[in-house]
Formats: C-alpha cells, structure tokens, sequence
C-alpha cells in the first residue's frame, strides 16, 4: 500500500492542492496507462479513429483498442496513445459525473426509504468536533466548479490515475443500478470516494490505505470508509471486473460528451493537469523500444475464456 504525502485535506475541493512530494509524484507515471495486471507485458493501448463518434465501435479482436470515425478526436492522427487522451478524457469523465448529481428536493423525499442513501448521505458524519467548516459549508454544493475542483484535488493528493476515475464511474454506475440510489448534492462526495478507492485497489500494484484517504477527506473516519467499502462491495456483488472492450467502450461514450466550458478551464489550469502533461512528454522523449509496454483489463498473454458482455454505464 502507499503512503499519501502529509499536505492536508481535500477542503472540500474549493483550492488547489499542494504538490506531492517528489518522490510520490514520480510513481503516477506508472499508472497513468489504463488498469492492467501485470505491467510489462502487451502492446500500449491505442486509441484509434475513424469518422464519426455516432458509429463507434470496439474492435473485439483487438482488446483494448477503440475504433472510432476521422476526425471525432479533432486532430486527424489515425491512432493515438491512451498517454495522449487522459486529459480529454479526465475532462469528459468528470463532466459525464457531475451531470448525474441531482440537487432537486424531492430527491430527499423519494429516497427516504433507501438504506443506501441513508448511509452514504453525507451531513450526519460532520460531527467531527475538530471538522473543518469548509466541509459541512459545501456539502450542498454540486456546481461544476465545486465538483470539479474536488474530484481533481483527491485525484492530485491521493495520487490516483485517471483511469482509475474511469473504472470508479464503472463501479458507481453498478452500485446505482443495484442500489437504485440517486446521486445527490449530499451523497457524491462519499460514493465518489468509495468508488476511486476500489477501482485503485483492484487497478494498482500500489493502491492507496484507506486511513490515508481519510485524512484527505476527515468528513469520514477510517472506520466509516471501511464500512462504506463493505457496503459497496456487497450491493454491486463483489462484481469489479473491467473487461478491456467495457472500458473503450466508456472511454468512447466520454469522449462523445459535450464538456462544460468551466470544466475544461478548471481542468487545464490545475496541478493534476500539469503532471499528466509533464508524464506525456516524459515518454515522448523516450526511445521507442524504451516505452514500456502494458497488459490491458483481461488482456494477458494467456488464452482467455470467453466472458459475458457487461452493461456500459448510462
């Protein structure tokens, strides 16, 4: 497991957050690629285009490669790099997140039976006696802004990779569909937390401690994300498979949205950005036969058996 850098809290996502230490910013190039296990086996993932995004089609003989029409990527290269697309798709996923959050009264009202909403709701845990105020002051906050620059600060903080987001919207939309929760203003910041988590655990050679994770976001105890972690698991069955077609298949999905302008500029003026710009060059400037290579979601040397197709989330 990996130590989170000692630099504060999440605080509710309305600053940026400080830089990592050097030495743990340097292990997010390791995982900038999409899930895999192991590393250091494969060809890279490719992303590859060809004219409209209305038609896209994953390319089953190829595991994780996404077919796509000229042009929907908007620069006319015929295949690109996942490396390459990460701040695109980082942009579309949280945007793609944000518009599902509900902030609408009668969300309260129709999940009053839901014992799911009642645990993941999140104003009974700020009662925290040392809890900063910044936490309970936004947590009816859901503008895109807010939204944004949270998901970005844990992101950055907690080191995650953006394709661990990716997966943790695969595992929140299950918990959604078996759950039949609504994702609301004062529920989105525990699921989301929940979810990353997970989707780092089952990714990363590396994945984060939950008691670090806390620290980032001290609304929740270790014991209460623990609990959260349980709970999760056991409403979507444990089911956290990503098969190499369901994650292009997503990752084409994100890159059709139409992203908010305020996320976009949020996204491109942030720290996180910065390190996934400043890895993309790195490999850049790195031989050919020195790029490493990668073994996608169920894409091993070994011969696969034949999977059931997964539902992509809606």
């Amino acid at each position: 497991e990996r130590e989170l850098p000692a630099h504060g809290s999440a605080s509710g996502g309305a600053r940026r957050a400080e830089r990592p230490a050097a030495g743990l910013r340097q292990r997010r190039s390791a995982a900038r690629e999409p899930p895999h296990r192991p590393r250091g086996r494969g060809r890279p993932r490719r992303l590859c285009c060809r004219e409209d995004m209305a038609e896209d089609t994953v390319d089953a003989a190829q595991p994780g490669t996404v077919s796509c029409k000229p042009g929907s990527l908007g620069n006319g290269e015929a295949t690109q790099r996942f490396s390459a697309l990460q701040q695109q798709l980082l942009c579309a996923a949280i945007h793609f997140f944000h518009r599902h959050i509900r902030s609408d009264p009668d969300v309260l009202q129709r999940m009053e039976g839901n014992q799911m909403f009642k645990y993941f709701f999140e104003v009974p845990y700020h009662n925290k006696p040392d809890l900063n105020r910044i936490f309970p002051d936004s947590v009816h906050d859901c503008s895109a802004l807010h939204v944004c620059s949270f998901i970005l600060s844990i992101l950055h903080q907690g080191i995650f990779s953006v394709s661990a987001f990716i997966v943790s919207i695969i595992y929140l939309s299950r918990f959604k569909e078996s759950s039949h929760i609504t994702l609301h203003a004062c529920t989105w910041r525990p699921l989301f937390l929940t979810s990353l988590l997970l989707a780092d655990k089952m990714w990363e050679d590396k994945p984060v401690r939950n008691s670090s994770l806390a620290k980032l976001f001290p609304v929740l105890s270790n014991i209460e994300l623990n609990k959260m972690e349980g709970e999760f698991l056991g409403e979507i069955r444990f089911n956290v498979l990503v098969t190499p077609d369901l994650f292009c298949s997503f990752c084409e999905k994100l890159l059709a949205e139409q992203v908010h302008q305020e996320i976009i500029r949020c996204v491109n003026t942030s720290e996180y950005a910065a390190t996934l710009q400043a890895d993309q060059n790195g490999e850049a400037d790195m031989p050919q036969d020195a790029v490493p290579a990668e073994t996608t979601p169920g894409n091993s040397q070994q011969p696969q058996q034949q999977q059931q197709p997964q539902q992509q989330p809606q």
